[in-house]
């Protein structure tokens, strides 16, 4: 099943969890490049296969989900895992698809590094694609803290960057999620 598939493992870590539990009939490409969504296209661009699956570099591979996924999606569909809700997309740690969806949106904006996945999977949609929610807990994660982690600052700007590139789709959304965080900080 794997001979067909190839997994791209966007990192910045010396260290990968992932590719250790990757079947070993499976292409893995590696790519260290700068910033998350320029390793992201580069890895597509150097995979071998059509069939892609963008991996986080600290995750038990789900090989079993991975195939099933595959067999029952088409080359218009783009498979991750659901998003944290209000967001009803996926994240970025586990993304399947093939490459002429990849090609016919254009690929992952690499002018970003929050918020590609979530960009991507918009555009997705307006093209006419599917969506599929896979269920989030089903991957362990180990999320190391590298101390990358989004500021304030950068969640804001995240917010109105996918805002300005989606405003009618993520701008609702947006707006839910500044809500949210004004009432969680008002006195009670």
């Amino acid at each position: 099943m794997y001979d067909n598939i190839s997994i791209v493992v966007p990192t910045a870590r010396d260290e990968i969890h992932t590719t250790d539990t990757v079947p070993s009939e499976a292409e893995v490409v590696v790519r260290r490049d700068d910033g998350l969504n320029v390793a992201r296209n580069a890895g597509v661009e150097a995979a071998s296969n059509d069939w892609i699956v963008i991996a986080d570099d600290d995750i038990d591979f789900p090989s079993t989900t991975v195939a099933e996924t595959i067999d029952r999606i088409d080359e218009r569909t783009l498979a991750g895992l659901a998003d944290f809700p209000p967001l009803r997309w996926i994240i970025g740690r586990l993304m399947i698809f093939h490459r002429d969806l990849w090609r016919a949106v254009g690929g992952f904006d690499e002018t970003r590094h929050h918020g590609g996945d979530t960009d991507f999977a918009i555009r997705v949609e307006k093209i006419g694609g599917t969506i599929v929610r896979l269920d989030r807990e089903a991957v362990p994660h180990y999320d190391e803290d590298t101390g990358d982690g989004m500021s304030t600052t950068e969640h804001f700007e995240w917010l109105a960057y996918l805002t300005r590139r989606h405003p009618t789709v993520f701008g609702p959304v947006a707006t839910r999620i500044v809500s949210q965080k004004v009432r969680r900080t008002l006195p009670v």
